[in-house]
């Protein structure tokens, strides 16, 4: 019955219906055949037209899959990039509640400051995690280096950037929180209002030893369902695991 009830789907979405052709082609012959309707002159040519038919089948289900794999070729293109689309920095500028990720975020940070203190001027939101500027996280991240792997020039970069922040905080107190995590990071995030209809998360990979960029970069909207729950959670996850820092006296 379930065979009979897919055959009868396909036949009504006109999928596969050269093969039913086929089958029905072959059987017929089988049976006239056999009662002897069919003519013994007609074997070969009947033979050569089945024959044909399943080759011709053959050749489209080729080209069929063909043009699948293709498709999936280009969509994973699309999906992960070299460089964020132009959308990465709209969203950064227009977030109302805005999180970033990563082991120092100096490039992040340095080059976008002026855009970060218009922000806070407009009511937004902040929220900061680095790697903390001492301890095994910090280590393991700048291990994964691809070029020279200077640990207290990454150190540095931390502070540097902490400092920052924390001049956008003494600007803006209550709209900006700042924490540190002892943890490693396996990724960069830049999370625009993810709490909200419009969330969107943009992630770039930290990789080991292949390349000095972090790469590939992609992005999940909510409308990309359990992926985009699943790596907001752990974002949150982060977030908690970490610890705030503490400007004032340096340390946590």
């Amino acid at each position: 019955m379930l065979t009979l009830r897919r055959i009868w789907n396909d036949l009504r979405k006109g999928e596969n219906v050269d093969l039913y052709l086929t089958i029905a082609a072959a059987v017929a012959f089988v049976v006239l055949n056999l009662v002897g309707v069919a003519p013994t002159t007609l074997l070969a040519p009947l033979t050569l037209a089945v024959l044909a038919l399943l080759a011709i089948t053959s050749l489209g289900n080729r080209h069929r899959m063909d043009e699948l794999l293709q498709q999936r070729e280009r969509s994973l293109d699309d999906f992960f990039r070299e460089e964020f689309p132009p959308s990465y920095k709209s969203d950064l500028e227009t977030a109302e509640e805005l999180w970033l990720v990563g082991v120092s975020l100096h490039r992040t940070v340095t080059s976008n400051y002026p855009l970060l203190e218009r922000k806070l001027q407009r009511g937004h939101r902040l929220r900061v995690l680095l790697v903390h500027p001492d301890g095994a996280g910090l280590e393991m991240a700048v291990a994964r280096g691809y070029t020279r792997r200077d640990l207290e020039k990454k150190r540095q970069e931390i502070l540097y950037v902490l400092d920052l922040l924390c001049d956008l905080r003494q600007a803006a107190p209550g709209r900006v929180e700042v924490r540190t995590i002892e943890h490693p990071l396996a990724y960069g995030a830049l999370a625009a209002n993810p709490d909200t209809g419009a969330g969107v998360l943009y992630l770039e990979h930290y990789c080991f030893r292949v390349t000095t960029e972090s790469m590939p970069r992609y992005l999940l909207r909510v409308q990309d369902g359990r992926w985009y729950d699943f790596f907001k959670t752990e974002i949150k996850a982060l977030w908690a695991a970490g610890a705030d820092w503490s400007c004032q006296e340096g340390t946590p």
